[in-house]
């Protein structure tokens, strides 16, 4: 049977997803569960291995179709070893092998790498980053992952950590983030991020709408609701975030010079007024020696840019080949 598709695998703290990948991007089948990561790695890589056999008997396929597995997971990662070096929310994850292993289960080769940068690829393979040679894109989650693609490859630094662009400091002395840093991006512009700053205000005292229905969860879509309807602390921990995504899109200009930046995540379900935003606060702080500003996008593949991207990955690899 000639290979026809790849398997892509996306490993979240919570959430753990697998799909069939085909050479164009398109999915041809992909299941969801919980990760149940605390269990430790042997059960999990199990658990990958059983969805990838159940997706392929349901395409009427098997092992031999399958042209590679990609695997996008939280790092830092050792990519040369192929192995989880330690993942903050993939409790006990310490120096996993975990190419290795998923290999040593499916007899088929195995390509790993950091979940931000398969989410990256994805989109620019399939999704908002289609026909731009030099793309970033932040992913505003819990955290903010990212990826840059750079003359359509992955940059991944000699230390294979770049692009934690969610830990760029884009407020001095600022927010104390959970990686020792303070002023990290992520502490004010990821969804995480901006949930827990409108937590804070209300807890000291600030009146705000998001106190008026007890029962649901503060998150950062209702705080873009608030913002909309003109509620104090909800524009003001919104217009911080967009401020701080225009200042990382200054530096991700400088840095990278890339064509555009993707945002995703949760943050991105806001649309045009997060695009509006970033816009405004870009507008006045950009330089202006030369027109060379990116252009922002919002993803178009959701959730699944980094199973998508994780497929996209072993098939380049099988192309490479």
């Amino acid at each position: 049977m000639n290979a026809s598709v790849a398997i892509g695998i996306d490993l979240g703290g919570t959430t753990l997803s697998v799909a069939l990948v085909e050479r164009d991007g398109r999915m041809l089948a992909s299941r969801s569960t919980p990760t149940d990561a605390a269990r430790g790695p042997q059960p999990v890589i199990d658990k990958m291995v059983r969805m990838a056999d159940e997706l392929l008997t349901s395409a009427s396929l098997d092992r031999s179709a399958v042209v590679g597995v990609g695997v996008g997971s939280p790092g830092p990662l050792d990519l040369d070893a192929g192995r989880i070096v330690r993942a903050a929310n993939l409790p006990g994850w310490i120096d996993v092998p975990l190419r290795s292993l998923l290999f040593d289960k499916l007899e088929i080769d195995v390509v790993l790498d950091n979940d931000g940068n398969t989410a990256a690829f994805g989109e620019h393979w399939a999704g908002a980053g289609r026909g731009y040679r030099d793309m970033v894109m932040l992913t505003l989650g819990t955290g903010v992952g990212a990826g840059v693609v750079l003359g359509g490859q992955l940059v991944h630094g000699h230390f294979h950590n770049a692009a934690e662009l969610g830990h760029t400091i884009v407020a001095i002395d600022g927010l104390r983030c959970a990686c020792g840093q303070r002023g990290c991006l992520e502490q004010y512009a990821s969804a995480g991020g901006v949930a827990r700053r409108a937590i804070d205000a209300i807890e000291h005292g600030q009146s705000s709408v998001l106190t008026d229905n007890d029962t649901e969860p503060i998150t950062a879509e209702r705080v873009a609701d608030g913002a909309r309807a003109g509620d104090d602390v909800c524009l003001h921990i919104w217009d911080e975030a967009c401020r701080a995504l225009a200042i990382a899109c200054i530096n991700i200009q400088h840095s990278y010079n890339p064509e555009c930046v993707v945002f995703g995540g949760g943050m991105s379900d806001a649309g045009d007024f997060l695009l509006d935003g970033v816009n405004h606060h870009l507008a006045a702080q950009r330089w202006s020696l030369c027109d060379d500003v990116p252009s922002l996008r919002l993803a178009e593949l959701g959730r699944e840019a980094g199973v998508i991207g994780a497929g996209g990955l072993a098939w380049r690899q099988s192309l490479d080949c």
